[in-house]
C-alpha cells in the first residue's frame, strides 16, 4: 500500500469514528431524559474530541467540556482552530479558567496569549524565574504572526572548527536539552547546521565543518505565512535558526510553522475529495476541460434564468422599475448564498459538517438569513419606495429579498454537501448550483409578486 493509499485509508477511520461519536453524542443529548449521560465521552481521543467539540453549537459544547479532564484541556485546545478557541475561552467558566491556569506552560502562553485573560499571562510569568520570564517577555513583544514569537533559544553554538568530541562533552555537562547544533563564526554570523544524528554518528575527531549543511535562516521580524510559501525543508532539520541583527538568537521548529498554518486554516485540504479533483498545476488542456463541463452547465443553467425571466415578459412592459430592480434581488440572494456555501464548504474540508449535524447547521443558516433578510430588506424597501414612490413596490421587494435569502441559506447548505455524497467536487461545482438556485428564487418570487400585487 503506498503511503496516499495508508494516508486516505487513515482519514477515512478518522472520519468513521468522528461520524459515530457525533452521532451518538447528538442521540444522547436529543433523548427527553434529562440529564444525559454523557460519561462515554471521555473515552474518546483528543483528536476525536476536539473535532467533535468544533462539529457542534454552543448550546452542545457546554455538555461536552464536563465530561473531559482538566489535564486534558490545553491537548485539546492544541487541535482546534484559533478562532475556535478564542470563541470558547470567552465562553468558559471561572473553574475551568483556574483549571486551564494551573495546567498551563510557556507553549500555551506564547500560543495564545493574544486571547488568554491578561491576568493568566501576568499569574504565569510572576511565577517564573527571571531569565525565563523575560525570555517570555521578549517572545510576547511579537507580533502572533512573527517568527520571533516562537523562538526556542535553547540551541547550542559552536565554531566550524571545533570536533565531535568537544560537542559531545559540552552536551552531557549541560543540563538543557538543546533542540539544534548551529556553527558560527567569532562574530556570531550563521555558517551552517548540524544535525544531532550526524553528531551522533560521526567519529569523535571529525570537524563540525565536514558535517555542516547550509539550511534557511529566518529573520526574526519575518511573517510565519511568507515562510511556508517558500521553506524548503532540508532532512535531518527540524528546526531552522533564527537571527536578529545578523546573529543567530534560537530556532524554530518547522512543526510550529505547520500547526500556526492550520490553526488559522491556511493548509486545508478536502478529506475524501473525488480523485478527479482539479489541483493547483493540473496541466491547461485537462483543467481547461474539467472547467469547461461545468461552464458550460452554468450557461444552460443562464437560460433557464432568463426563460424564467420571461414568463414576465408583460410584467417587465408595464412596469419598467422591475427590471431595474432585479439585479438587486439576485445579488442579495447569490452574496448570502456565497457565505453560507464558504461555511459549509469549511466545514465538509476541516470534517465538521456531517450527516448527523447537518440539520444544526441549516438551522443555524437559516437563523442567520431570517435575521439578515429581514433588516436588509427593510433598509432596501425604504430606499426602493422614496425612489419610485410606491409603498406597495417597497413591499414587494422586501417580501422577495427574505424568500430568496432563506432558500439562498438553505441550498447553499445542502448542495456541497450532497456534491460529496456524489462524489463531485463542491468547490468547483456548487457556485454554479447555488447561482442557479438564487436567480430562479429571486426572480419567480420578486417578479411573481410584482405580477399578482402591481399589475392591473
Amino acid at each position: 500500500m503506498t503511503s496516499e493509499a495508508k494516508t486516505s485509508s487513515n482519514q477515512q477511520t478518522f472520519d468513521g469514528h468522528h461520524d459515530a461519536a457525533l452521532r451518538r453524542v447528538l442521540d444522547a443529548l436529543d433523548q427527553e431524559q434529562q440529564p444525559a449521560d454523557l460519561s462515554f465521552i471521555s473515552q474518546y481521543d483528543n483528536a476525536i474530541l476536539a473535532n467533535l467539540i468544533e462539529s457542534l453549537p454552543d448550546g452542545y459544547r457546554q455538555h461536552i467540556w464536563p465530561q473531559c479532564s482538566a489535564e486534558r484541556y490545553w491537548d485539546i485546545l492544541h487541535l482546534m482552530q484559533y478562532e475556535t478557541v478564542k470563541h470558547l475561552l470567552s465562553q468558559f467558566s471561572q473553574q475551568q479558567l483556574n483549571d486551564l491556569q494551573h495546567f498551563v506552560s510557556d507553549t500555551e502562553i506564547v500560543e495564545f496569549a493574544d486571547i488568554l485573560p491578561e491576568s493568566m499571562v501576568d499569574i504565569y510569568l510572576e511565577q517564573q524565574d527571571e531569565l525565563t520570564a523575560a525570555q517570555l517577555q521578549d517572545a510576547l513583544s511579537y507580533e502572533d504572526e512573527q517568527v520571533g514569537r516562537y523562538v526556542d533559544t535553547h540551541i547550542l553554538r559552536a565554531r566550524p572548527n571545533s570536533t565531535v568530541e568537544r560537542i559531545k562533552q559540552r552536551l552531557s555537562t549541560r543540563s538543557n536539552k538543546h533542540v539544534a547544533i548551529y556553527l558560527v563564526d567569532a562574530n556570531g554570523q550563521f555558517q551552517g547546521a548540524c544535525s544531532m544524528t550526524d553528531i551522533s554518528n560521526a567519529s569523535d575527531h571529525t570537524r563540525l565543518s565536514e558535517l555542516g549543511q547550509s539550511i534557511e535562516v529566518f529573520d526574526h521580524q519575518q511573517m510565519l505565512a511568507d515562510i511556508a510559501l517558500s521553506l524548503n525543508v532540508v532532512p535531518g532539520h527540524a528546526w531552522h535558526p533564527v537571527q536578529r541583527d545578523g546573529k543567530i538568537i534560537g530556532a524554530i521548529a518547522l512543526s510550529n510553522i505547520v500547526q500556526w498554518l492550520q490553526e488559522r486554516s491556511l493548509d486545508i485540504a478536502i478529506s475524501d475529495s473525488p480523485s478527479d479533483e482539479e489541483d493547483l498545476f493540473t496541466p491547461v488542456p485537462t483543467a481547461a476541460k474539467m472547467r469547461a463541463i461545468w461552464l458550460t452547465t452554468n450557461l444552460a443553467t443562464a437560460f433557464l434564468a432568463s426563460w424564467v425571466i420571461g414568463l414576465f415578459e408583460g410584467a417587465l412592459q408595464q412596469l419598467v422599475a422591475l427590471a431595474i430592480l432585479m439585479p438587486v434581488v439576485a445579488s442579495m440572494g447569490g452574496i448570502a448564498g456565497s457565505q453560507t456555501l464558504a461555511v459549509a464548504l469549511r466545514g465538509i474540508a476541516l470534517n465538521h459538517l456531517q450527516q448527523s449535524n447537518l440539520k444544526l447547521l441549516l438551522n443555524k443558516e437559516l437563523k442567520i438569513a431570517a435575521f439578515n433578510g429581514l433588516m436588509l430588506g427593510l433598509v432596501i424597501a425604504g430606499v426602493v419606495s422614496l425612489w419610485f414612490q410606491s409603498l406597495p413596490l417597497g413591499m414587494v421587494i422586501f417580501v422577495a429579498i427574505v424568500l430568496n435569502s432563506l432558500a439562498a441559506a438553505a441550498s447553499a447548505t445542502m448542495i456541497p454537501f450532497v456534491l460529496k455524497k456524489m462524489k463531485i467536487d463542491p468547490a468547483v461545482a456548487g457556485s454554479v448550483i447555488l447561482t442557479t438556485v438564487t436567480d430562479i428564487v429571486g426572480f419567480v418570487a420578486f417578479l411573481g409578486l410584482a405580477s399578482l400585487f402591481l399589475i392591473s
